[in-house]
């Protein structure tokens, strides 16, 4: 059943952009790089149980690395790109050793910090970065196997590529020992280290995992709105993420997918109300964690069990209703 719904869903999403005009094209690559950006967000808090206020510097340092690689040196899009999430993960790597042994909020500030350093290197690094006014007229990818990302339709399937490697890996990740180990270590530090699981040698590898999604959203980010600015990386830029994740679901895959339509398309017809999109964004988060804390995806379970409920529950009730009689 799974698997049909899979095939459906992959066929709608090939067949979107024929049969949508340009700014629904627009509006849908905006929503997988979104859902990329949620998918990084939702395994480190989902999965390593870590708040990461600094997420939005992971895609900033990625985005900026890539862009300034290409128009100040002349380096190709498909040679940039390893050099940022190499970067991306490097960076990562050191924060998560200085800051993961940090518990509770100790660690949310630190990230926080970081974040806003690495905004206002952005933003004072003039000569590299171009300040407060960014980089502009950043180019589409080059082509690459006789594939061209000029039009708006050919970046979308580039954007749906990379989401569907990026699901796919996260679900071979969060099956295997490693993301079993990080469930583990999210549950129970004691008792993981207790049983021999490398706490901290986890986490850190859960952080770099993210922070590498993360940086595949920002090498598209880019090419995808052509300019990049500091104030697209402030603290907001996590919290939306973090909203995606709560709202779609934590601690799945399908969750941050969900989240990230939904936040999305909702403020797009609500447009109206884009001034007070950061008052919206908590409160929305506090009505799903008090009424919701499964989620979207959590509201779909507890529907589909009212609809199809199990036989056990039905003979439950049948035998209920017999002694009753």
């Amino acid at each position: 059943m799974r698997i049909v719904a899979l095939i459906i869903l992959a066929a709608i999403m090939i067949a979107a952009p024929s049969l949508l005009g340009d700014y629904q094209t627009y509006l849908l690559t905006l929503t997988l790089i979104w859902a990329i950006l949620a998918l990084s967000m939702g395994l480190v808090l989902g999965f390593v149980g870590q708040i990461n206020l600094g997420q939005a510097a992971f895609v900033a340092i990625s985005a900026y690395t890539c862009s300034i690689l290409r128009q100040r040196y002349g380096v190709d899009f498909w040679l940039a790109a390893p050099v940022a999430l190499a970067a991306v993960v490097i960076i990562a790597a050191l924060v998560g050793l200085l800051t993961l042994r940090l518990k509770g909020p100790f660690f949310i500030l630190v990230m926080l910090a970081f974040a806003e350093i690495t905004r206002l290197v952005i933003a004072n690094w003039q000569d590299v970065t171009n300040g407060p006014l960014g980089l502009k007229g950043i180019m589409p990818p080059e082509p690459i196997l006789g594939l061209s990302f000029e039009t708006k339709r050919s970046f979308y399937f580039l954007a749906l590529v990379v989401l569907a490697v990026c699901l796919l890996a996260l679900w071979r990740l969060v099956r295997s020992r490693t993301g079993r180990m990080l469930i583990a270590v999210r549950e129970d530090e004691l008792l993981a280290e207790f049983v021999g699981i490398p706490v901290m040698r986890s986490k850190v590898i859960g952080l770099c995992i993210g922070a590498f999604v993360a940086g595949l959203g920002g090498l598209l980010l880019g090419p995808f709105l052509s300019i990049l600015a500091p104030s697209q990386f402030t603290l907001f830029a996590s919290v939306d993420m973090i909203v995606m994740v709560v709202v779609g679901g934590v601690g799945t895959l399908v969750g941050p997918l969900i989240g990230a339509v939904f936040l999305v398309y909702v403020p797009e017809y609500l447009s109206f109300t884009s001034h007070f999109r950061p008052a919206m964004m908590g409160a929305l988060l506090i009505i799903v964690t008090l009424f919701a804390p499964g989620g979207l995806i959590g509201l779909v379970g507890v529907v589909r069990g009212w609809l199809m409920p199990t036989p056990s529950k039905s003979l439950d009730a049948k035998g209920e209703g017999d002694h009753a009689g």
